[in-house]
């Protein structure tokens, strides 16, 4: 099954944190038991869930860096069956550290793995930049979610984690195929909205969900009372949409973990008969 899945973008300003937040949420509302990770130097999925910034340690810099146990490190919350490994500024120092570490683009999926029996779904909020950190969760991930605010602007952060994500593959020969492209912040009162999500649909196809996150000040409001949209306003706009978008992760992940299986099966059997194996993060069926 898919299990590990970054929130990723290296454009800021996209609704990426609210969406781990709320995907985690959501996803636990059907009954999957969710550890949140947060990969931010400044710690807002953190925040958003109630933890305050003077809470913040043991934190994923501990863990990365091997200072902490990743158990240690882990901590339940307010949500039913969401436990969240916290970001912390320590993270700030990520790329420094890991590149001076052996296998340090493996670090996280290494530290995942002792972990990841106990959990349906890993949701990874990552740092909105280009950095060691962002390769960290492409190599852990099984897919990924890219969350995108109808603006030019917004398009090139696409654009700049789709060379990511190809420089990965070149480099280290594996990296997670798209989960879904997800448009958020939309308010189609605005002029330039509709022909920038005409762009977005037209450019990714059906990699793009169905449902679109539109603006509602819920959303932005949710993190300040440590919510996610569900218990601060369970009857908001925002949180219909996010529910809506919640049906299509689950019948994704339904779809695209039958064909993760089938190609896992497919590299056992080339392996005991001598030919080749498939790598399944590269693999076209599951990128569409």
């Amino acid at each position: 099954m898919l299990k590990t899945i970054p929130v990723i973008n290296n454009k800021g300003g996209v609704g990426k944190t609210t969406t781990a937040v709320n995907v985690a949420a959501g996803l636990a509302r059907r009954g999957r038991r969710v550890l949140l990770v947060d990969l931010d130097s400044q710690g807002s999925a953190s925040v958003s869930l109630g933890v305050s910034q003077d809470n913040l340690t043991p934190s994923s810099a501990e863990v990365l860096f091997g200072e902490t146990p990743i158990e240690e490190a882990i901590r339940s919350t307010e949500l039913d069956r969401v436990d969240l490994i916290t970001g912390a500024l320590e993270l700030a120092n990520a790329d420094v550290r890991l590149k001076q570490t052996s296998r340090g683009q493996y670090r996280l999926r290494e530290v995942l793995s002792t972990v990841e029996d106990d959990y349906q779904t890993i949701i990874l909020d990552c740092a909105p930049s280009t950095s060691i950190l962002s390769v960290c969760a492409l190599v852990a991930a099984d897919a990924f979610i890219v969350p995108v605010a109808p603006s030019y602007l917004a398009l090139e952060g696409v654009v700049s984690l789709g060379e990511t994500v190809r420089r990965v593959r070149r480099g280290i020969g594996e990296a997670a195929p798209i989960l879904g492209v997800l448009l958020t912040m939309v308010d189609r009162s605005r002029e330039d909205v509709p022909d920038a999500i005409r762009q977005v649909r037209d450019h990714y196809g059906g990699k793009v969900f169905d449902t679109e996150i539109r603006s509602d000040p819920k959303l932005e409001e949710a993190p300040s009372r440590g919510q996610d949209v569900f218990r601060y306003a369970p009857d908001s706009q925002g949180a219909a949409d996010y529910d809506d978008v919640i049906d299509e992760i689950e019948r994704r992940l339904q779809r695209y973990g039958s064909v993760y299986g089938e190609l896992m099966n497919g590299a056992a059997d080339g392996a005991t008969s001598g030919s080749p194996s498939v790598s399944p993060g590269v693999s076209e069926a599951a990128q569409t």
